[in-house]
């Protein structure tokens, strides 16, 4: 089945998906008398001047004639009045676009027809230019504007997706730059050809008109491969693989993709490899961290491709923090923390560890200490002073010898067998005098009534 074009069909097939600004006004100069310009929209809206047109609208800008505020109106060409699936469209991308409410996605704030029965959507006037524009004069550009302006597609493109709506024209004609604090400020835009996710039987006989089999929704040289292939099943990873491919442009200043015509490009989507930014442009010394996301971002089989918007977000955040040592898995942001932030908990673990060896090896060594020491002697006990002896219990005295020759052999057998008073350890005293060592001598000797 032939392969229908849905978007932006303006395309010259001898050419790429751009204009320049002096084309772009030639081309409105030479196209014939507009009829909207000076007219009034709605009963309130003053038409000022036209300012663009895509492949199925014009847009103006417009003042409010009530409170003055400058607007810009996309009116659905004239030629597509009677075609209902474009007017359905274009109020589709009105309903889309306020839905979502982000920052980064243009602010839709109104809808309509005109006169003549052409559709017409109401949006916050941008005062900038698109990115295809700075591309074609500036790029390749420095690798962390690049990251910054990508960063703030994905993330509009990630809160579209949390409400289920896939871009399906994701390009840079579509991101909007204007500047606040001296800062580019990203818009999207156009989201004309988007889709809210849900099934056949949810959408009913709008799915059949606005997601027809055999139609390739989008601008080629920004097609997914499963969009090239003409697949029914658009999801977000589309718009994944889009804004990989406009990172890959603002760093490299090229496409990895050329062809003489639509089925050329379509081809090389499908089946040629795409060389690295680093490699496409060694002079410019891209990052091999920032390669890993691009080629990531860029992978033909969309299981291995990025598989959430805001892991591609969370990655970008990483290279412009500096980390450019770290890998780059498959939903890094969503299925586990950062590298960076692991090594923490790690660390902590390991810590804890030696800690806890250094602790148990102290211990031990505290016990084997106490185990070999030797035990302390009890301490001695302290003799009595000399000069305060203590009492002792008066005992009867048995008859003294007569005479020294009996007490001597006395005292020298009870010496001798050990008999008599045990004697306690003491500190050593002075001697006594000879009247106390007699009347010592006569208290120690043994009875002559006690058995040997």
């Amino acid at each position: 089945m032939p392969l229908k074009i849905v978007g932006d069909t303006d395309l010259s097939p001898t050419q790429t998906a751009r204009q320049t600004p002096a084309q772009q006004s030639s081309a409105l100069g030479s196209a014939k008398f507009d009829s909207l310009v000076g007219a009034r929209l709605a009963e309130r809206y003053d038409i000022v001047r036209r300012i663009g047109e895509g492949g199925m609208g014009a847009v103006y800008e417009a003042q409010h004639s009530i409170i003055g505020k400058r607007v810009a109106i996309k009116v659905l060409l004239e030629k597509f009045v009677e075609n209902e699936e474009l007017m359905a469209r274009l109020l589709q991308e009105a309903r889309l676009a306020s839905s979502i409410g982000h920052q980064n996605i243009v602010d839709v704030t109104d809808f309509g027809t005109t006169r003549d029965g052409r559709a017409f959507v109401v949006m916050e006037f941008l005062d900038g230019e698109p990115l295809s524009e700075l591309v074609m004069r500036d790029a390749p550009l420095p690798v962390e504007r690049s990251l910054r302006i990508v960063k703030q597609v994905a993330s509009a493109l990630g809160a579209a997706h949390d409400k289920g709506i896939v871009h399906r024209d994701v390009k840079p004609e579509n991101v909007y730059l204007v500047r606040r604090d001296e800062q580019d400020f990203v818009k999207v835009v156009d989201f004309g050809v988007s889709k809210a996710v849900r099934s056949r039987e949810e959408a009913g006989s709008e799915w059949q008109r606005l997601t027809r089999t055999g139609a390739v929704l989008g601008t080629p040289l920004f097609m997914s491969p499963e969009q090239a292939a003409g697949e029914e099943d658009i999801d977000e990873r589309a718009d994944i693989w889009a804004t990989a491919l406009i990172l890959y442009e603002c760093l490299t200043g090229e496409l990895p993709f050329r062809g003489n015509n639509y089925l050329g490009v379509i081809s090389q989507i499908r089946n040629k490899e795409v060389q690295a930014p680093s490699a496409l442009r060694p002079e410019l010394g891209i990052p091999p961290a920032v390669d890993r996301v691009v080629m990531r971002g860029l992978e033909k089989e969309r299981t291995r491709r990025y598989q959430k918007m805001a892991a591609l977000e969370h990655d970008i955040d990483r290279l412009l923090a500096g980390d450019l040592d770290a890998f780059f898995g498959e939903d890094a942001a969503l299925a586990a923390p950062a590298p960076a932030r692991r090594r923490w908990p790690l660390l902590l673990w390991v810590a804890a560890v030696l800690a806890l060896g250094i602790a148990t090896a102290t211990l031990l060594a505290r016990t084997g200490e106490e185990t070999a020491r030797p035990a302390a002697p009890a301490p001695a006990r302290a003799a009595p002073r000399a000069s305060a002896p203590a009492p002792r219990p008066v005992e009867p005295e048995p008859p003294l010898p007569s005479s020294e020759e009996s007490t001597t052999p006395s005292r020298e057998r009870a010496r001798r067998s050990g008999r008599g008073h045990a004697v306690r350890p003491a500190a050593p005293v002075e001697a006594p005098s000879p009247a106390q060592k007699s009347k010592a001598d006569d208290k120690i000797a043994p009875s002559p009534y006690t058995a040997p």
